[in-house]
């Protein structure tokens, strides 16, 4: 039995009690040995699961060495941790997890002369990148992780990335790291710079640097023959410890070819000084479609006599998921029909003249193009950004189908020399075929690197016998053909187990050496590349893994029930990026693990499984996990594998609510609309009332509304007073488009009815006759607050109300961007009735009805232009439902470039949410993040908005009155003669 098992055996809870006691004393940064925490990191973006004893969050260096320290004396294993969104299990042990990316996330000094900057180990990578770009320079292993790859992350993977055929591996960009070794020292390698954290720690002697490197030339030395045989001659080679990295014997060794891919088995790197290269001037990219996958590899060759800086593969499997994601609605120019793969080859050029000669030069190379079925050249950035958003999303779509059978990585990281690489898959396809299992292949084909995810279902013991099967072929394949089984994502769990076939024993005892050299104790991220565990242990999924059934009011039999849903999750991690998108915006606000998608999906996961650390849908833990998801929905769209935690969470709130009772600020969210129905008799009573302070003081002290914020301004008229008269006034007009009904929410008809004149202006100026039906609130307040019983008696109503109507093909509009959506998400979940499908698919936003007008016939309406620039912020559910495309191609038909969509991410007001006392401060961090910003320094530009919540929040936080698309448009129409 390996050393680290026995060691963990060892352990009393005793010990993890006393570890926790002092840690929690000694630290300055957080630590948590609760179930919920020990979930959210039992695993990463792999297939496997391994509960720790317990989570440490350090805020500088002393703590990193306080808490090895610590573990030392007691014998418990550590295993480092970024963004963990590793592949291989690198990341999960039984032992203590050190995030490093919460709080050891500060970017030092940057040398420019020299190209180089110091960082600590949590810097995201596009965040540095965005922090260099206007110095002209950037780090240049990109990850299609990048929005949330962490640099330690990058450094212990010896990450590599699309462009490693001309920038290498992160290796190559590293000129010095300071590490915690695994006795408690720190020490530096390569060139010379003190941690970045303001830690007590003093760095140890520098002779510990010198000594570890004189050993490391003699275990070299001592097998170097070895090394020259056994190590694939490739790129791309990444597996065990980089021994061929060294040097020949009478080199000096340097300590960083080691640590670049050792996966913290070694050292826990606490700060890094990187190499930075100037950004491309110039890129162009050709997309090349092809009618097979051994058509496209086989120009591979041909094309790399074009020096590109990459060529990436990408297949059908993840071309046909493309299309059935949410994240990818959208249409791809640049695909030919209907290709079987796709060659994404990009060059670099120093001018915009030489690029295209190089561009033109390629599709004119007959070797490149003469099986390629369609040829597309692009030097837009914004579509150039599209296609790589298509590679990169390419993992999670692949993950993105429903169901038990899923793609899994376990021999996704081959690589082979580039001219060998068609021969090589079409091998790896038979054994595929053999085995009787389809995969989806994507490629880094400049550099050989080939990721095959075949689709099993390893909840079948035969299915998980199959996987170490092809794993086995898969090892003797690499090896027949001179390459590596591990080229960019790490060993880990997955591929240890294979390395003393791939490497021979003479190099495995040099590895285990190196690993008694840095870490006697084989206390650090334990039983990867040294000792190994089988491939098939501590698997998420297995044949004893169960799911526990839940009735619920919302429809989730596509996933089989909540359970699959959740289990939806892959573990990469797009939840964790902040500088786009707006998943999670809890996350956002404050980068801390527990408010992402990924944490709520795992939590209700082990919670609604036979695990057993969490127990069902009662699990206080849940509680805590769930408390910051604001239901934005984006999750919806940008979840690569689609975990719609808004219906997650509304269903375990209805299940709450059953269990223990309707809160009363949830009763009181969810009748506002009725209560509004008397309120607004009494408008301005109501205000002076309601918006009193000492109404305020009241409402915060009965239901916990925040008195800081107002509540919204009833109007002295109402959007439906104001039409009945408008109707009965209105001399008729013509209606060649028909009628259309127009739904009128709450927060139009009682606060804002300038948004539903408005929305009727325009429609009827287009040539509609308007009618407003006695629809009841769409209960989109019900359903934020768990009440789904009372939503769904809502929904039935107003399906009722609108089924002739739509039955017959009629229009049904909306003007506030929640309200709408909820007929066509929500209602076909809770009535689950043809009715409900027919009303849901005829029901659109304004701005995508005008838009399509628009679109079909220019003329349909006439606009003066504008004098003022415009910034449009898109609300959350349209954005996550619809996109915002629309919205501004609308606003674009009057001021042209002169609006500007903003990347703003959520507002936080999220409905109700930020009016709650304790969640204030949270909704103001999470509009804080892009949006107030933005509108602060929009200039004089105005500002649109569709949502009323954002709208309110935006006024509230700025002082600047944001108006919805519509009153824009309203203003700018010419309004038609009588």
């Amino acid at each position: 039995m390996p050393h680290a098992a026995l060691s963990m055996q060892s352990n009393t809870s005793g010990d993890v009690k006393a570890l926790a006691t002092r840690l929690q004393a000694e630290l300055a940064g957080d630590t948590r040995f609760d179930a919920l925490a020990r979930t959210m990191y039992a695993t990463d973006a792999s297939m496997y699961e391994i509960t720790p004893i317990g989570v440490v969050w350090p805020r500088s260096v002393h703590d990193v060495v306080t808490t090895v320290r610590a573990c030392r004396e007691y014998g418990i294993p550590l295993v480092a941790r970024g963004a963990g969104t590793g592949l291989t299990g690198g990341a999960v042990g039984a032992g203590l997890q050190l995030d490093l990316s919460r709080y050891m996330n500060r970017i030092g000094s940057l040398d420019r002369q020299a190209r180089t900057i110091e960082v600590e180990p949590g810097v995201v990578l596009d965040e540095l990148n965005a922090h260099l770009e206007p110095h002209g320079l950037m780090f240049a292993p990109d990850v299609a992780t990048s929005s949330r790859a962490t640099l330690g992350g990058m450094i212990a993977n010896n990450s590599c990335g699309a462009h490693s055929v001309v920038f290498g591996r992160t290796v190559d960009h590293v000129a010095a790291l300071t590490v915690v070794l695994a006795d408690g020292d720190v020490v530096t390698f390569g060139d010379h710079h003190p941690p970045l954290a303001n830690g007590s720690q003093k760095e140890s002697d520098q002779t510990g640097p010198h000594r570890l490197e004189k050993e490391l030339e003699h275990i070299r030395d001592d097998c170097y023959e070895e090394i020259v045989n056994r190590f694939p001659k490739v790129l791309r080679s990444n597996g065990g410890y980089g021994l061929d990295r060294l040097g020949p014997p009478g080199t000096p060794a340097k300590a960083i070819k080691i640590l670049c891919g050792s996966e913290g088995t070694l050292g826990i790197v606490v700060g890094a000084k990187l190499k930075l290269v100037p950004l491309p001037k110039f890129r162009g990219l050709c997309v090349l479609n092809f009618g097979s996958l051994s058509d496209a590899l086989a120009v591979t060759p041909a094309i790399l006599e074009h020096e590109p800086a990459a060529v990436e593969l990408v297949d059908r499997m993840i071309l046909q998921a493309a299309q059935r994601s949410p994240i990818n609605t959208q249409t791809y120019p640049f695909l030919s029909g209907d290709p079987e793969a796709l060659l994404i080859v990009e060059l670099f050029g120093e001018d915009q003249k030489s690029l295209t000669a190089r561009l033109d030069a390629l599709v004119a190379d007959g070797g490149v193009i003469s099986s390629s079925q369609g040829v597309n050249l692009i030097t837009d950035p914004s579509l150039q950004e599209k296609v790589w958003n298509l590679r990169r999303a390419g993992l999670g779509l692949l993950m993105s189908k429903p169901g038990d059978d899923q793609s899994y990585a376990f021999v996704e990281d081959s690589a082979v020399d580039p001219s060998r690489l068609r021969e090589y898959i079409d091998r790896f396809r038979k054994i595929l075929a053999g085995e009787n299992v389809d995969a989806g292949f994507y490629a880094h084909a400049s550099v050989g690197c080939i990721h095959v995810r075949p689709i099993l279902n390893l909840k079948r013991a035969q299915d998980v016998e199959r996987m170490r099967r092809i794993a086995e072929a898969a090892s003797d394949l690499a090896l027949e053909f001179g390459g590596a089984m591990t080229g960019e994502h790490g060993d880990g769990l997955v591929r240890s187990c294979w390395l003393e076939k791939m490497y021979g024993p003479r190099i495995i005892q040099a590895f285990r050496e190196i690993k008694q050299l840095f870490d006697p104790q084989n206390l650090l991220n334990p039983n990867k590349i040294v000792d190994p565990l089988s491939m098939t242990d501590h698997l998420r999924y297995g044949p004893t893994w169960k799911s526990k059934p839940v009735k619920t009011h919302l429809d989730f039999s596509a996933h089989g029930g909540m359970a699959g849903l959740a289990s939806m999750c892959s573990g990469v991690g797009v939840c964790r990026q902040r500088l786009v998108g707006t998943m999670c915006p809890s996350y956002m606000a404050t980068n801390d693990e527990v408010h992402t998608t990924r944490a709520r999906a795992n939590a209700l996961r082990v919670a609604l499984s036979n695990r057993g650390l969490l127990e069902g849908l009662s699990d206080p833990a849940l509680d805590e996990v769930m408390d910051l998801c604001i239901g934005c929905k984006a999750c919806k769209n940008e979840c690569p594998t689609g975990v719609d935690m808004a219906r997650l969470k509304a269903e375990y709130l209805s299940h709450k609510n059953l269990r223990q009772g309707v809160p009363l600020r949830a009763r009181m969210v969810a009748d506002l609309p009725q209560r509004l129905r008397t309120m607004g008799r009494f408008p301005r009573i109501t205000n002076l009332i309601s918006r009193s302070r000492l109404m305020r003081a009241w409402m915060q002290a009965r239901y916990g509304l925040d008195a800081r914020l107002a509540l919204p301004k009833l109007a002295t008229q109402s959007f439906r007073a104001w039409f009945q008269h408008h109707r009965k006034t209105r001399p008729p007009q013509p209606a060649p488009r028909g009628t259309i009904m127009y739904l009128v929410d709450t927060w139009t008809n009682y606060f804002t009815p300038q948004t539903g004149i408005a929305t009727v202006s325009l429609l009827e100026a287009a040539g509609y006759e308007v009618l407003c039906p006695r629809t009841m609130c769409c209960g989109r307040p019900a359903i934020s607050q768990g009440l789904l019983g009372e939503a769904k008696r809502l929904a039935e109503f107003n399906v009722r109300r609108l089924i002739p109507f739509a039955a017959k093909g009629g229009l049904i509009v909306g003007s506030e961007p929640s309200c709408t959506l909820t007929y066509v998400d929500e209602y076909p979940q809770l009535v689950r009735s043809p009715s409900a499908r027919t009303v849901a698919d005829r029901v659109v936003t304004i701005e995508t009805l005008l838009a399509r007008l628009l679109r079909d016939h220019p003329g349909a309406l006439t606009f003066r232009e504008p004098t003022t620039d415009l910034k449009y912020h898109a609300h959350c559910h349209q954005r996550a439902m619809i996109g915002s495309q629309d919205a501004v191609e609308l606003l674009r038909c009057v001021w042209g470039n002169r609006v500007d969509e903003i990347n703003s991410g959520c507002c936080g007001m999220a409905g109700a949410f930020g009016h709650e006392v304790e969640h204030y401060d949270i909704a103001q961090a999470i509009g804080e993040q892009r949006l107030f910003p933005a509108v602060r320094e929009r200039g004089q530009a105005a500002i649109a908005v569709s949502g009323f919540s954002c709208r309110q929040q935006i006024e509230h936080h700025t002082g600047v009155n944001a108006r919805h698309v519509v009153e824009h448009l309203a203003t700018a129409l010419v309004k038609p003669d009588p």
